[in-house]
């Protein structure tokens, strides 16, 4: 009997061993993959929008990704660390502070407000409810970047279903960014002031006809002399232009023809020397101002048709703010009387355009 039992056993020990085994085997994998089942779960679709990646720049991120467990979840834990390894040491990347941040738009799984926070760690809470609409993303207003541009650094997340990012943790997951030196692009509108001056001008001042003197002819008590000369300016000063007059009356030594101190009709007959620019009558000479922009006139004095001014410094034309470019005409009278003295009377008159800028 004892033979029988040993020889029983030496055969049915190798299918032992292998039930042994087998049951070994079974055990490990039960082990390994049974409690898989309820563990974490890494958060999937994960985003990080840097509205700013300039260095130390105070920027809002947008932070996007999938729950992918059923759990409740009541709380979200932000860790900002050098190195994205949910177990390794947190290392607060230099010059990021997220103490001051608040939450903006929340999508998805919402009603999370911030509960606790640091310079590197924040916690949005909330009821701990089930996701119900899995893909989310959270606006953080007011990050301060970090200041190291030579490495990346990472926001390590975590969710819980506790409501202040204690006890287990529901899914995890990490994101990266990293912040750079910005490319700076930098212009500028010059101040410009565009003028040019001749008998006759383009209205763009893109030419003259290059004449700056007029032969009036000669002087009668009997009938009124004229010329014209034309100007363009415009400017993009937030004060506009200024254009002032600047030389003598007509004289001929001693003898002068005086300037008109007030707008004063043309008088056959009597010593005058005067301007204006617009359109006239009486005698037929000059034209209104010609251009778009309505804000560039003739000063009052000299925008009477037919009455006419000379006083050196005064403001002929004007504009109180930007004005691109307007042309004007400048019409010339003299009138003499019969008293004048001969002699050839002459003289130049200057045009000096300012803006003010």
């Amino acid at each position: 009997m004892l033979k029988y039992f040993a020889h029983l056993h030496a055969r049915t020990f190798i299918a032992h061993h292998f039930m042994l085994e087998l049951m070994f085997v079974m055990s490990l994998f039960l082990f390994i993959i049974v409690p898989s089942v309820s563990a974490s779960k890494r958060l999937q679709e994960r985003s990080l929008y840097m509205n700013s990646v300039e260095a130390g720049a105070t920027t809002f991120y947008r932070l996007g990704f999938r729950y992918m467990s059923p759990d409740p979840v009541g709380s979200i834990e932000l860790l900002f660390c050098e190195d994205p390894i949910p177990y390794h040491p947190c290392d607060v990347p230099p010059g990021l502070d997220v103490s001051s941040v608040t939450l903006g738009d929340q999508t998805g799984e919402t009603g999370f407000s911030i509960t606790e926070q640091t310079v590197n760690k924040l916690v949005l809470s909330r009821p701990a409810i089930g996701p119900i609409d899995p893909f989310s993303s959270y606006v953080l207003n007011g990050v301060v970047n970090p200041a190291d541009t030579s490495k990346a650094f990472a926001v390590r997340i975590k969710t819980f279903t506790t409501t202040n990012a204690t006890g287990p943790q529901v899914d995890f997951g990490s994101v990266r960014g990293q912040v750079t030196d910005g490319v700076i692009i930098q212009t500028q509108v010059p101040p410009m002031l565009v003028f040019c001056l001749a008998q006759q001008v383009v209205y763009n001042c893109g030419g003259t006809n290059g004449v700056y003197f007029t032969d009036m002819g000669e002087l009668s008590t009997e009938s009124t002399l004229t010329a014209q000369s034309q100007m363009a300016v415009g400017t993009n000063a937030s004060g506009g232009f200024a254009i002032i007059t600047d030389g003598t009356s007509m004289s001929a030594g001693t003898n002068v023809i005086p300037g008109l101190d007030q707008p004063t009709e043309s008088q056959v007959g009597v010593n005058q020397f005067g301007i204006n620019l617009v359109e006239n009558t009486t005698p037929v000479v000059g034209t209104d101002p010609e251009g778009e922009w309505a804000n560039a006139i003739p000063a009052s004095d000299y925008s009477q048709p037919n009455h006419y001014k000379y006083v050196p410094g005064d403001v002929v034309a004007y504009s109180p703010n930007v004005s691109l470019m307007k042309k004007f005409t400048v019409s010339y009278i003299v009138n003499v009387s019969p008293s004048l003295r001969p002699g050839v009377y002459s003289t130049t008159v200057n045009y000096i355009a300012t803006g003010r800028f």
